[in-house]
């Protein structure tokens, strides 16, 4: 019997949903401005796609922000101000994911395709389930329908661990890591999909990596999108990546590949 990949487990903020993954990064910015630090949108990006709350532990563990930390509160940060913030930017982060929930084009055509051809589809995320619970109804009357949905909260431990995948091939009934594709749009997307041992692939164009609203994206001129596109490529290239892909439309191209691969 042929071996073929059976399912696809999706990212969502920077790969279904939210292009340039804007709702997390507007969050932390407005969360640490409540206790008077500043980061930059670099610093807010950087530990995208960890679970929400050891993306605040990382944030606060850069050098630049933890000595303005100490500079402005006359103490390093301890692990009751992770809980602080975590507390303040959960109902903000809800805010904005409110704000920045619009489907990526093609995202609902590429899942409907996906499922004609008897694959099935599966979701991880930073996210907790007080934020997917806004999100997946919102997700589902704009087309967006999964198979299985798994957070950051419904597992001990959130990216770069591999248990939000397990949980999926769990509900889908799937247990050959070899049979299973994670795409997402982080490092920590990646660093999930490669300690699963499933296939992994990493979208571009949207990705917090680039970073960019989709008008932001189309107004770039051709050079500078190549440069952009590229060093997005060559970062989660660098991570191990299997595939990297510009948008979605390449996904099926990249599944006949791993399907010719699995039956060498």
């Amino acid at each position: 019997m042929k071996k073929a990949i059976k399912a696809v487990i999706f990212d969502w903020a920077g790969t279904m949903i939210d292009f340039g993954c804007m709702a997390p990064v507007n969050a932390f910015i407005r969360t640490f401005e409540q206790r008077q630090i500043s980061i930059t949108v670099s610093e807010a990006r950087g530990p995208m796609g960890l679970a929400k709350r050891d993306h605040v532990k990382a944030i606060l563990g850069i050098d630049r922000v933890k000595n303005e930390w100490l500079r402005i509160h006359n103490a390093p940060p301890r692990e009751s101000d992770i809980d602080e913030i975590y507390s303040i930017v959960t109902p903000i982060m809800m805010a904005e994911i409110e704000r920045c929930s619009e489907p990526i084009e093609g995202i609902v055509e590429v899942i409907n395709t996906l499922k004609s051809k008897g694959i099935k589809i599966g979701s991880t995320t930073g996210y907790i389930n007080i934020m997917m619970e806004k999100i997946l109804p919102t997700a589902a009357s704009k087309g967006i329908v999964l198979d299985s949905t798994v957070n950051s909260s419904d597992c001990k431990e959130g990216r770069p661990a591999p248990f939000m995948i397990f949980k999926n091939m769990e509900n889908l009934g799937i247990y050959d890591v070899s049979e299973v594709l994670k795409i997402g749009d982080t490092v920590a997307d990646v660093g999930e999909g490669l300690n699963a041992k499933v296939w992994t692939v990493a979208v571009i164009n949207s990705s917090n990596e680039v970073g960019l609203t989709k008008n932001e994206f189309d107004a770039l001129n051709p050079e500078s999108r190549k440069f952009i596109i590229e060093t997005a490529s060559d970062k989660l290239k660098n991570a191990g990546a299997h595939f990297v892909i510009n948008d979605m439309s390449e996904i099926f191209g990249i599944i006949d590949q791993i399907n010719e691969q699995l039956n060498q």
